[in-house]
């Protein structure tokens, strides 16, 4: 079933974003029942300049979407501080290859150390020809993970890994691990060999941000952010659903443990 909405949260973690639309914004709006009651008309014929700017328009909008899931579930997971990366002492370049390699690796981490949890992203290395340009298509792959164990030894993960060298530092001390993990990894972290392919892996047991719709967005809203100043705040157009009011808050407390939406945080008087 449709209903509309104006006003929409995501909690991840402590983090709050705000989002208040100028005209309502339907959910499980089925588009395509509408859409088989109009007449079909011919495609239009694009030439190679038009085919070229959808297709980095369509990258462009799968770049960002996924940096925004990957910010929200990093801050939803406030335990996961370690960050570490593993690299291959062979160049492979082959990002199946890669990949099942990688997924080895977390089969036996989780079978050693049950209580590991990770987030990670696939990446490829920049390689520089004797010109000082960057390779098409070259690049190693390597593997950047925010993830939550127990202290093990260097040599210990080294050995797990068994392909080449791995890097481990600890981000205590970062405030937004979401945003600085986001703005780490490189403007280009989805190379064009990355489309169509899995764009990042993680445990299945990390908790989820959550979202609020409507009344229990704004009562939220009301309840916990009123007295804040925004981190950050902006007015921007979207194609699909036109002017938009965002605002980012940052909170002292997690409002949602393990990603559990509680009535009684919005309703009670305490």
């Amino acid at each position: 079933m449709a209903y509309p909405y104006n006003f929409k949260v995501v909690v991840s973690g402590k983090h709050v974003e705000v989002y208040k639309y100028k005209k309502q914004v339907w959910r499980e709006f089925e588009k395509k029942n509408f859409e088989d009651e109009k007449p079909q008309k011919e495609p239009k014929q694009l030439n190679a300049f038009e085919q070229i700017a959808i297709m980095k328009q369509k990258q462009e909008y799968s770049v960002n979407r996924t940096r925004t899931e990957i910010r929200r579930l990093i801050n939803s997971n406030p335990q996961l501080t370690k960050f570490m990366t593993l690299t291959f002492a062979k160049s492979t370049t082959n990002l199946k290859e890669a990949n099942y390699i990688f997924n080895q690796f977390i089969k036996r981490m989780n079978y050693k150390y049950p209580d590991f949890k990770y987030l990670a992203i696939p990446e490829f290395q920049k390689d520089i020809d004797h010109y000082g340009k960057i390779k098409p298509n070259g690049g190693s792959v390597h593997y950047h993970l925010l993830c939550e164990m127990p202290f093990i030894h260097y040599r210990e993960i080294t050995e797990i890994w068994g392909q080449g060298n791995i890097d481990i530092r600890t981000l205590n001390d970062v405030d937004n691990i979401g945003a600085y993990v986001c703005k780490y990894l490189s403007k280009d972290m989805f190379d064009e060999r990355t489309f169509g392919k899995k764009k990042f892996f993680r445990s299945q047991s990390l908790s989820e941000p959550i979202e609020l719709l409507g009344y229990f967005a704004m009562k939220f809203v009301e309840k916990l952010c009123s007295a804040l100043t925004p981190v950050f705040e902006k007015t921007f157009e979207s194609e699909w659903v036109g002017e938009v009011e965002y605002r980012a808050y940052k909170l002292d407390f997690i409002p949602f443990k393990r990603g559990k939406f509680e009535r009684s945080i919005l309703f009670n008087n305490t």
